[in-house]
């Protein structure tokens, strides 16, 4: 893992605000080198938030919890099979693919990113991880050519609307694959939608997990969708 002495004062923040217990009470026990691979990660974000606005500067003193231990839900309540493809829709800092990453090395990553700024921090993130088994795709997903093996996870924190993010993601989910997404309030709304489409656009919900993030982010919905049969 190549690091440098220009990140040493972020990665004193990033200790600051690494919580092992946190990751315990999730049931994962890291290593040394994955530690040094989230503090390395959360230095990243923290050197280059500024400019390229990967996270609100209020979430900057919880990132851990609210972007780390989050990213990991779907690893956690769904599980991911062994050396699965996954494909992370508008990844900005990173997420939910690079924790996921950390905890699973065995799985090949593709994260899309049409803002450059973020983009090359991606490309950073990757360099200086040394993670072998994750592209970068710099540009729109509309851009993306739909691969003749496609993913088995599909993976997003912030394209819109349940339907808009299912739109996007079924063209290259595998059809056994599920594609999750994230939501932190009420979207009954969107749910209707989805049913009410289910036979025009071939999408269902397979499931709504709740979850909390410590003792401090409550009531965090994991949306699963798959492909209807």
């Amino acid at each position: 893992m190549s690091t440098s002495k220009s990140l040493d004062a972020y990665i004193k923040k990033a200790k600051s605000i690494y919580e092992l217990k946190e990751l315990e009470r999730l049931g994962l026990t890291p290593d040394m080198a994955q530690r040094e691979m989230i503090l390395n990660f959360m230095a990243l974000l923290l050197k280059w938030n500024d400019v390229a606005g990967l996270v609100s500067k209020k979430d900057a003193e919880n990132l851990f919890i609210r972007h780390v231990c989050d990213s990991l839900q779907p690893l956690l309540l769904f599980g991911f099979k062994k050396n699965a493809l996954m494909l992370d829709l508008g990844s900005g800092g990173g997420f939910p693919a690079i924790p996921t990453r950390i905890f699973r090395p065995d799985i090949s990553t593709v994260l899309v990113e049409s803002n450059k700024k973020k983009a090359a921090f991606l490309q950073e993130v990757k360099r200086v991880l040394a993670l072998d088994n994750v592209e970068i795709f710099s540009g729109r997903l509309e851009r993306m050519t739909t691969p003749e093996t496609r993913f088995d996870y599909v993976v997003c924190r912030g394209i819109g609307t349940l339907r808009e993010f299912a739109t996007l993601a079924k063209a290259f989910v595998a059809p056994d694959g599920r594609m999750y997404t994230f939501k932190g309030r009420e979207f009954s709304d969107e749910v209707e939608e989805i049913t009410n489409f289910k036979e025009k656009e071939g999408i269902r919900i397979c499931e709504i997990a709740e979850y909390d993030l410590g003792n401090e982010i409550f009531g965090l919905k994991l949306v699963s969708l798959e492909a209807a049969a």
